[in-house]
């Protein structure tokens, strides 16, 4: 897929960097894109300019972007930038990076998800407290709103006793439902009889009152 990643914080460069190890191929905007560029050897696109310069997204050919996500250290930046994403130039996915610590989902009723690192770093922290993280098998969540209701989707990997086992007979200890496969890369939605393989990583999902 064809991403445009805005603005060169930490976490998009990390971003980045995992994406081009999928295959995907990757624009950096940035007023220092280049030069990040250089430092890092990406080898991506870069286009030095600011986020939310309508004139320099178009050079950057932001409208043909397959997903669009809006990761600078400037909040405003990011909600600004993900709005002309979506109501200028019209791409259909664009993820934002939002610090509030509370209130973030508001942003989504914008069209776009938005993703709190504050909130997920603070969940990180509250589970490893709480003893219900095991690092070795725990890959990563995030939330999302959906008509209205607040998701918790965790990614973990599959325990080799369970490969074989049907999705119907397995049953998570905290009562998440088992929403979807990540088999070699491929995202796939389950089914009820559809047997679980070694290697695989369960995309489990909660509602969050």
């Amino acid at each position: 897929m064809q991403i445009m990643i805005l603005g060169a914080s930490r976490s998009s460069l990390f971003l980045m960097k995992r994406l081009i190890e999928k295959g995907h191929t990757c624009v950096l905007v940035d007023p220092k894109a280049q030069e990040i560029e250089q430092q890092y050897n990406l080898g991506i696109l870069t286009i030095n300019g600011i986020i939310i310069d309508i004139d320099i997204l178009k050079e950057a050919d932001i409208g043909s972007m397959d997903i669009v996500c809006a990761m600078s250290e400037s909040e405003n930046q990011n909600l600004m930038a993900s709005e002309i994403a979506r109501d200028i130039f019209n791409v259909k996915t664009v993820i934002t990076r939002v610090f509030a610590s509370e209130d973030y989902h508001i942003f989504d009723d914008g069209g776009f998800l938005s993703i709190s690192s504050t909130v997920l770093t603070a969940d990180a922290f509250l589970r490893a407290i709480d003893g219900k993280l095991k690092k070795e098998d725990y890959v990563g969540q995030c939330m999302s709103n959906i008509f209205g209701n607040s998701l918790a989707f965790t990614v973990i990997e599959l325990t080799d006793n369970f490969a074989g086992a049907k999705v119907r007979d397995v049953e998570d200890s905290e009562g998440r439902h088992i929403f979807a496969i990540i088999r070699h890369d491929e995202f796939i939605t389950t089914l009820p009889n559809m047997k679980l393989e070694k290697g695989d990583k369960l995309v489990l999902a909660e509602k969050k009152v």
